[in-house]
Order: structure tokens, then C-alpha cells, then sequence
């Protein structure tokens, strides 16, 4: 059970009853206004991180070491049930230039604290048996024996260009999203792979495994500005499919169907055939979705969000 004033901003699991959900709990603010003249958040108390884990049957609560009791969880992903990864933002209701990031390890019996690598801001964790890559900007790390490896990304020498998504399937190779490629991981670096548009920027990718890969992004289009595109690999070729209808969360449950999840007060989305569907999510006024993962081998789809007040869980399973 979460304090008042509580959020989940990630969810991600291993199994039906190995469902870890992350965010914040105990934040405590008042929205404080003059008629006429607008107004604004009053901040009383900060944030707590958090993580909770569901069994099956009930959830347990987890609080994360190295936090001092001012963060907020903001990505979690699970390789197993004793590898799994948190990162997040200490002191986020500070001004940017007070917040640090943090990264926190389940080991399958206690969490630990572990330093980021210097001078990153980890994003898009993404475990596996043995270790956990993270983005870092230009640049992809992979924590593993107990310590960080930079691997250069093939970066191009561009303003404004970051690694934006890290996808690896279990027992295959990992793939990343990124604003100059999508780039594959083979064994010994990284690498762009050939076949996809040129000038395309890549925001989300989606390993389903060796042999299939699905990857959104915007390419230039005309002078208006850029459209929604998205790829799918077959293991031989890049084929176009139906763009997602805005900037979605690629998600694959174990009958093969594949969704599109709005992490930021949107909507969920279900490919059939070439047409994105959407699913009404029974979200509360002022409530917004804000992570969605699959069950491995399972049809279930579990989503988390947050209200003012109260963390959201749905779940079609």
C-alpha cells in the first residue's frame, strides 16, 4: 500500500507473479491561485521513490537505498526475478540544475545503490540475465561483473542527438533507437544498420527477437515538417507498416499482438492487421498512463499511471 499523494511511472515484468512497478509516494502539495491572475504548485514535501512488487497475490513495497527519502523512480526494467533495474531523478522538484540522477539493482534478495557512469544521465534501462544496458546520451553503457563499459554508438557529429530507446529480446542481440540510425549490438559493438530511410530520427524500438524488430521514428516529408514512420525487420529486410499514432510505447504480449501505449496522458493502441485500434483504458479525470509492459508468454498486457492523488494499475489479464 502506497502513502498519499503517490505515482507509478514504469512497470515492467518477468512472469505473472513477478510484476515490479516504479514511481514516487508521500509527495505533498497544494495548488495555491488569485482569481483572475492564475496560479501555481506549492511544494510542501518531496517525493519518496518507490517500488512495488506483485506476487500473484498481493503487493509488497520497496524502498530504494541511495535516495535519502527525495526522488522519484522513473524507469524500471526486469531481466529476472534477481535482476532488476531502477533508474531515477534525486530532488526532482528541485530547479534542473539541483537534481542528480540515480540508479538502484535488485539482486534477488536486497537492492543496492550504484553509481552512475561519470558524467550520465541514465535512460531506457534494459536487462537482461547478467547485466543491464543503459543510454547515456551518444553513447550505450553495459553494466556487467560488477562495472560499467562505454561502447560508442556511431554517433554523428550533429547538434541535439541522443540515444532515445534499448531493446534486446531474450537470448538475442540488442538493438537501439537512436536520432542518427537504428543501431545492433554484435556481441563485440555497435553498429547502424542499412535499409531504413535516410534523415529518419528513431524514438522507440521493439526486439521481439532475432528475427523481428519494429522501430517508430519521423522522417522529413515536405516543407510542413516531419511524419510518423514505422519498420519492421524480418530478419532479412525492412518492410514499412501503419505509423503509430503519436509517439507510443512499442509493446508485444505472448499471443502476438502488438500495442502502442501513450506514456504521457494518452491512449493505448492495438494493431490489427494494418490498422491501429484504439482500446479505452478507464483512466479518472486528471489521470494520465504513464507505462505499459507484457507478461513473457502470457496474452497480459499491465499498465501503471498516476491521478493527483493515487497511483493507477490496469491490467487485461
Amino acid at each position: 500500500m502506497l502513502w498519499p499523494q503517490s505515482g507509478l511511472e514504469a512497470v515492467s515484468a518477468t512472469g505473472p507473479n513477478d510484476v515490479w512497478a516504479a514511481g514516487y509516494q508521500g509527495r505533498q502539495r497544494y495548488w495555491w491561485a488569485i482569481p483572475g491572475l492564475g496560479g501555481n504548485w506549492i511544494n510542501v514535501l518531496p517525493p519518496k521513490a518507490v517500488v512495488t512488487r506483485w506476487n500473484g497475490t498481493s503487493w509488497r513495497t520497496h524502498d530504494l537505498p541511495g535516495t535519502g527519502g527525495d526522488a522519484s523512480a522513473d524507469e524500471i526494467d526486469a531481466g529476472s526475478p534477481s535482476n532488476v533495474w531502477v533508474t531515477g531523478t534525486l530532488h526532482p522538484l528541485e530547479d534542473f540544475p539541483q537534481r542528480d540522477p540515480f540508479v538502484a539493482r535488485w539482486d534477488g534478495t536486497a537492492w543496492h545503490d550504484v553509481a552512475p557512469p561519470e558524467g550520465c544521465w541514465p535512460r531506457s534501462p534494459q536487462a537482461d540475465g547478467t547485466g543491464v544496458w543503459i543510454a547515456c546520451g551518444t553513447t550505450i553503457h553495459r553494466w556487467e561483473n560488477g562495472a560499467w563499459t562505454e561502447y560508442d554508438a556511431g554517433a554523428h557529429d550533429n547538434c541535439c542527438i541522443a540515444v532515445n530507446d534499448i531493446s534486446a529480446p531474450p537470448g538475442g542481440p540488442a538493438w537501439a533507437a537512436t536520432t542518427w540510425g537504428v543501431v545492433r549490438w554484435d556481441g563485440q559493438g555497435w553498429s547502424e544498420v542499412s535499409g531504413l530511410p535516410d534523415d529518419a530520427f528513431w524514438n522507440e524500438v521493439l526486439a521481439v527477437s532475432e528475427n523481428e524488430v519494429w522501430a517508430t521514428g519521423t522522417v522529413p516529408r515536405d516543407s510542413s515538417g516531419r511524419e510518423r514512420v514505422l519498420y519492421r525487420w524480418d530478419g532479412e529486410t525492412w518492410t514499412e507498416g501503419p505509423a503509430t499514432p503519436s509517439n507510443e510505447k512499442l509493446v508485444r504480449t505472448g499471443d502476438g499482438t502488438t500495442w502502442a501505449v501513450q506514456t504521457s496522458g494518452g491512449g493505448q493502441y492495438r494493431l490489427d492487421g494494418d490498422t491501429w485500434t484504439e482500446i479505452d483504458i478507464p483512466v479518472p479525470g486528471g489521470g494520465e498512463i504513464t507505462g505499459a509492459t507484457a507478461v513473457p508468454g502470457a496474452p497480459t498486457l499491465w499498465a501503471v499511471g498516476k491521478t493527483e492523488d493515487v497511483p493507477l494499475v490496469y491490467t487485461n489479464g
